[in-house]
């Protein structure tokens, strides 16, 4: 049986097939297997065994889409009477290319794209010699050989015959990532998600030339990068100082924009909208907002694994020394302390500032406007932001209301948490053995990190008037616009348009 598993993963290896291996590292209690290893194929196929019933069928899901990311784990699974702790390894994530024409060009793409792991199936009207393609059909017209063909998300589809007109109509192409058509400039297919001419512009004109470019080009669409030189993109690295709710907006926005970003945090962070901030990863090691995934690396130089995962890395670092180690393009500082905690004009060719307490032209290069109003998210190029107030925004009438704070100092404890519905007088938490009461009726949005020290004083939670109709998974609309803010700063620097 072990044979068999290692026949099979050779064969699909050779193909660029993707499988997953699962072997049992673990267990508690009683267990069908002590040991053993599955084979486990992206259609749900599975050689060997690890025991059988539920604990494969689990296996197989979670191999199934671990095939799909491109990245292994370790899960456990209840085996009936005990737990099973199992280790997916992938092999070949699932990527496939449909190469239509194997000609001169059709060819040497196909060998390209297999030396880079896609799994190849190749469609010709004239015999085809592909020991390494995953499928080759044949025949004599096309509308035959393609019959059934449709393509998924993880499919690239490359034609490099002359009637890719007629082929591109018989094809089911509306999911794939990638659809390619070899086409000189003078006859681009107008109207149509097509690369059309293939490839990158490189001055391709061999075709192991062409093959370099089109592969690059597919490559890029597979894992939606921006495809711009290494060397410009590590230029345009921007570093966020805080990573409370204000300054996820921040990051979130740049990062969709295609910035790098390194968030900075302290080692025990004090905000409160923690659902939205993320400054929980430092706790948890990792925190999702608005679809967005950050996770805490130990060393500023792992930030550049974290950007190549796609994910935001959060340092803690509160000296900002790895902006001295990293010399980002960008320095933003967020951490709404309503002053200067120690950032400099000189600390990087750009420097932004959220919020009063810099003055532009003296700590940064920018200040941006963090008070509710007209004003809000303005790049001020000269003075200073609004001073702090001192009073939280109004929601539904309510301001300092509605922001609970500690009636003395000691060790915080919640037992209520984000999302519920509460009432005046209410419970909410503790600051040692003392209750903290919610003042007025509403929906948690904000409570502190439980086990905290707090002073008198000090805000450890945040109740919503708004009650259900209140939201406290997605940033507020203050964040975004601040972000909003920060990122035409940031887009203009880079457009060489800094001075506007």
């Amino acid at each position: 049986m072990e044979e068999s598993l290692f026949l099979r993963a050779y064969e699909l290896d050779s193909r660029n097939l993707p499988f997953a291996l699962v072997t049992v590292i673990g267990r508690d209690g009683t267990t069908p297997r002590k040991s053993g290893r599955m084979l486990v194929e992206e259609d749900g196929a599975t050689h060997s065994t690890i025991g059988g019933h539920h604990v494969e069928t689990e296996a197989v899901k979670a191999s199934i889409e671990a095939m799909r990311e491109g990245r292994g784990g370790i899960i456990s699974v209840d085996s009936g009477h005990g737990r099973m702790e199992l280790m997916i390894d992938v092999v070949n994530r699932v990527k496939r290319a449909y190469v239509i024409g194997y000609g001169h060009v059709g060819k040497k793409i196909a060998e390209t794209l297999h030396s880079v792991d896609f799994a190849l199936y190749i469609y010709d009207i004239c015999p085809v010699d592909c020991q390494f393609a995953a499928e080759i059909h044949t025949g004599s017209d096309w509308k035959g050989i393609l019959s059934g063909l449709v393509l998924d998300e993880y499919s690239a589809l490359v034609v490099t015959v002359h009637a890719k007109d007629d082929i591109l109509s018989l094809v089911d192409a509306s999911k794939a990532f990638y659809i390619g058509a070899m086409s000189s400039r003078s006859r681009i297919i107008p109207g149509k998600d097509i690369s059309s001419p293939l490839g990158l512009d490189i001055a391709a004109e061999t075709p192991e030339e062409i093959a370099v470019a089109v592969t690059a080009e597919i490559m890029q669409a597979y894992s939606r990068t921006s495809g711009m030189p290494l060397s410009e993109k590590a230029k345009r690295l921007v570093i966020v100082r805080g990573a409370g709710d204000l300054a996820t907006g921040t990051i979130i926005k740049l990062w969709r924009a295609g910035y790098d970003v390194l968030a900075l945090e302290i080692d025990k962070p004090t905000q409160i909208r923690r659902s939205v901030s993320f400054a929980e990863a430092v706790y948890d090691g990792e925190m999702t907002v608005d679809g967005v995934k950050a996770v805490r690396i130990e060393r500023a130089e792992d930030a550049f694994h974290a950007f190549d995962d796609g994910f935001v890395p959060v340092l803690v670092d509160p000296d900002g020394k790895a902006i001295e180690k990293l010399h980002p393009a960008v320095v933003v500082d967020a951490i709404i302390a309503k002053k200067n905690l120690g950032t400099k004009i000189d600390s990087a060719p750009l420097v932004i500032a959220l919020g009063p307490g810099f003055t532009a032209g003296v700590d940064a290069d920018a200040v941006i406007e963090t008070q509710r109003g007209h004003r809000l998210g303005r790049i001020i190029r000269e003075g200073s932001a609004a001073p702090n107030t001192g009073r939280p925004g109004n929601i539904g009438g309510y301001t300092t209301e509605r922001v609970i704070r500690s009636p003395k100092e000691g060790v915080f404890r919640g037992i209520r948490t984000f999302g519920d519905i509460v009432s005046a007088g209410e419970t909410i938490a503790y600051v040692g053995d003392t209750p903290i009461t919610a003042t007025i009726d509403g929906m948690i949005r904000g409570m502190l990190h439980e086990g905290l020290y707090v002073t008198e004083g000090f805000k450890v939670a945040d109740i919503d008037p708004r009650g259900k109709d209140a939201d406290y998974t997605m940033p507020s609309d203050k964040a975004y616009a601040i972000a909003g803010g920060v990122l035409e700063c940031v887009d203009a620097f880079f457009s060489g348009r800094n001075h506007i």
